[in-house]
C-alpha cells in the first residue's frame, strides 16, 4: 500500500512544515526574515519537496521565492492532513483539540467572546483561539484551511463554502446624552449635520453605505474623527464628545442612561446577514468539528431587534 509514497525519500513532516510557513508567509522572505541561513535550509527543502513530487512546488519570482499553484494546492493537502493527525495525537492523549473562529474585530468582541464561555463549558476537551481579519481574509484562510470558522457577511460566502445563519447584523446611531440636549427629538441629518461624529475611515461598503444615507438626507460624511474599527467609534461615543453610528450589539457596552439611541429608517441599509462559514473539507477530517460547527451557530445567533 502507498508503495510509491515510500519508494524513494524527500518527504517528512519537517519539509511539509516548511511548504505551511511558506504558503502561510507568503514568500521564503517572509517566513524567515533577516535569516539568510534558514533561508537557504528552506529552499533547499522546498526543491527536495519538488523533486520528490515531480513537480516545481516553489517558483523564483524576481529577489522572491514564492509557492507555485502546485505548491498551495499541497501545502492545503498537507494542512488538513497534518491537522487531522493532531487531532488523533490529542484525543489518545486525551489533551485539548485547538479550533480558531475568525471575525472582524466588533463582531469578537460584541458577539464571540460574550457567547463563547458557555459554548466552551458545555465542551470539555475543546479550545477556542480568536483571530481578528478582515472578511476577504477570512474567507481565503478558510478555503486554505488557516481558520476553522468565520462569521462573516452573507454575501461574502466564498464558493465550497458551508454556513449556518446566525440572523442580522442591525445598526443604531448614538449620541452622549450630553450633546443630545434636553426636550429636543433628534433626526439622523441632526446628528451628521451639527453634532461631532466619529466614524471608520476605511473606504468600505459600510462606509460607502453611510456616504450614500448622508447624501440622500441633503448633507455629507464629514466624520470629526476618523477611527480604525468600530470599537473606537465606541470609546468616542463613551468620552462624550462623538455621536457615531454603531452596531446595537455594541450598545451593552455603554453605562446605562449615558447615550440616547436612534434607529433611523435609513440605517436599514446598512443591515448586515451572518453567517457562520467552514470549509467541509476541513470538517470531514475533523471529527468533531460538525458538531462545533452546529453548537457555535446556536451561541452565536443574534437576536432580531
Amino acid at each position: 500500500m502507498f508503495e510509491q509514497l515510500f519508494a524513494e525519500r524527500g518527504l517528512s513532516f519537517d519539509r511539509l512544515r516548511v511548504l505551511l510557513e511558506v504558503h502561510d508567509a507568503g514568500s521564503i522572505a517572509q517566513a524567515a526574515p533577516g535569516d539568510p541561513i534558514r533561508q537557504s535550509q528552506y529552499s533547499r527543502q522546498l526543491r527536495e519537496v519538488s523533486e520528490f513530487f515531480g513537480c516545481e512546488v516553489a517558483r523564483r519570482k524576481g529577489k522572491i521565492l514564492k509557492l507555485t499553484n502546485q505548491g498551495v494546492r499541497l501545502a492545503e493537502l498537507a494542512r488538513t492532513h497534518l491537522r487531522s493527525l493532531e487531532d488523533f495525537r490529542s484525543e489518545c492523549r486525551a489533551e485539548t483539540v485547538d479550533y480558531t473562529i475568525a471575525a472582524g474585530d466588533s463582531l469578537i468582541q460584541w458577539l464571540v467572546i460574550p457567547r463563547i464561555g458557555a459554548l466552551i463549558e458545555a465542551s470539555p476537551g475543546i479550545r477556542i483561539a480568536t483571530s481578528n481579519l478582515r472578511t476577504n481574509d477570512i474567507v481565503q484562510q478558510l478555503t486554505d484551511g488557516r481558520v476553522d470558522f468565520g462569521v462573516i457577511r452573507k454575501d461574502a460566502l466564498g464558493p465550497g463554502l458551508k454556513s449556518a445563519d446566525l440572523g442580522t447584523l442591525t445598526y443604531c446611531v448614538v449620541v452622549p446624552k450630553s450633546l443630545a440636549g434636553r426636550g429636543t427629538k433628534l433626526t439622523l441629518a441632526d446628528v451628521l449635520a451639527r453634532i461631532p461624529f466619529a466614524a471608520q475611515k476605511a473606504d468600505g461598503q459600510f462606509t460607502q453605505r453611510l456616504r450614500e444615507i448622508a447624501r440622500s438626507l441633503k448633507t455629507e460624511l464629514k466624520p470629526a474623527l476618523a477611527c480604525e474599527s468600530f470599537p473606537q467609534s465606541l470609546a468616542a461615543v463613551r468620552s462624550g464628545r462623538f455621536a457615531a453610528v454603531v452596531p446595537v450589539l455594541a450598545t451593552a457596552d455603554l453605562p446605562d442612561g449615558s447615550f440616547v439611541e436612534l434607529a433611523a429608517d435609513q440605517l436599514k441599509a446598512l443591515r448586515r446577514d451572518l453567517v457562520l462559514a467552514w470549509n467541509p473539507r476541513s470538517v470531514s477530517v475533523r471529527p468533531a468539528a460538525a458538531k462545533l460547527a452546529e453548537r457555535l451557530a446556536k451561541a452565536l445567533r443574534v437576536s432580531a431587534r
